[in-house]
């Protein structure tokens, strides 16, 4: 029998009592980002305990996410795609999938095709250098909107990395485009990411779009100490060697100054998306630090003492900020990249 001993596991509690706590303290609809699979925590696992708890919408970023979705046969869901999908024979007679219109050129094309207006999402652009529509052409877009017939599925802006005036400064901007385009003229209105979702309060959105704060995970200088994590990675013990005797660790020679007398090998390695960079680190057995000594494609080799037995449970990434930190990557960087190698299990 082949025993996967590592695995992400996942608290639908702790999930469910961060959507419930957003959504009761900003008194809005919640639209969750399930993009890069579910920030790294599985996304069809988010998506599926999300739908059971009534979360009938969802954003990715790319159309590849929004099919992973559809295959799993919800019914009733809406998914907004965020990044342009260009054809859109793709999404023809998809009425679960939403576009967004990332530019003018791409709303008349879009409308042109055939795709309806309660299919389309106008995303306007602050000067973030990524895509949307600029205040400068709200009057060319207007009169696209007046043109149209019916509502618009949506629509949104994005707030990141602007210092608080700023922010401000873009909400103020944001209502006015509302209210020149007509607040009645969409279905869902959002603006607030994350962490302007914890800075800001937005009375003119029906939504607020949140991806890190569902997983209970925080930007750096944000901190809402009642969202709670729901992912803890971990694994076992799978074997214990003595190094008293050996000129090696793994693949490399022991350095002179490795005073390491026992190393624990646990089932996961780069390929895992668990990097190189976490030499040096600590993991939790117990209620205790072991250092991270080595990190191959397959196998992490821990140094430990001769109370560590076969079997015992190790935690990685105990403190996800502190991991970051000395991996020098955001907390983003550092779960996305772990693999689907690693069972994604709720508990």
């Amino acid at each position: 029998m082949v025993i996967n001993s590592t695995k992400l596991f996942l608290s639908k509690n702790s999930l469910y009592h961060n959507v419930d706590y957003l959504k009761e303290t900003k008194k809005k609809k919640l639209l969750p980002v399930v993009k890069a699979n579910g920030y790294g925590h599985g996304m069809e696992e988010i998506v599926g305990a999300l739908y059971f708890h009534g979360q009938k919408e969802y954003a990715v970023a790319r159309y590849v996410e929004a099919e992973r979705i559809r295959k799993m046969e919800l019914k009733d869901i809406r998914i907004l795609v965020f990044e342009s999908i260009g054809d859109y024979s793709l999404i023809e007679n998809k009425e679960d999938i939403d576009i967004s219109a990332n530019n003018i050129n791409e709303l008349k094309s879009a409308l042109k095709y055939g795709i309806p207006s309660t299919r389309i999402q106008i995303k306007i652009d602050f000067g973030f250098g990524r895509n949307g529509i600029y205040p400068s052409e709200i009057t060319e877009l207007k009169k696209i909107i007046d043109k149209t017939e019916g509502k618009f599925r949506g629509l949104y802006s994005h707030l990141f990395a602007v210092n608080y005036e700023d922010g401000l400064l873009y909400i103020k901007q944001f209502n006015e485009i509302v209210d020149i385009l007509g607040k009645d003229k969409f279905e869902m209105i959002h603006l607030q990411n994350s962490a302007a979702t914890l800075t800001y309060d937005c009375k003119i959105v029906t939504h607020i779009r949140a991806g890190m704060l569902i997983y209970g995970l925080q930007d750096d200088g944000f901190y809402e100490r009642n969202l709670k994590q729901i992912f803890s990675l971990e694994s076992e013990i799978s074997s214990i060697r003595n190094l008293e005797n050996s000129k090696y660790i793994a693949y490399n020679l022991k350095k002179s100054d490795c005073n390491a007398k026992h190393i624990a090998k646990i089932k996961l390695g780069y390929a895992d998306g668990f990097l190189k960079s976490n030499e040096g680190s600590f993991c939790l057995i117990g209620n205790r630090e072991y250092k991270i000594l080595q990190v191959t494609m397959d196998n992490t080799f821990l140094e430990v003492d001769e109370s560590i037995r076969e079997g015992d449970s190790v935690l990685l990434y105990h403190n996800v900020s502190l991991a970051a930190l000395h991996n020098k990557m955001t907390i983003y960087e550092l779960l996305t990249i772990l693999s689907p190698r690693i069972p994604r299990v709720f508990r």
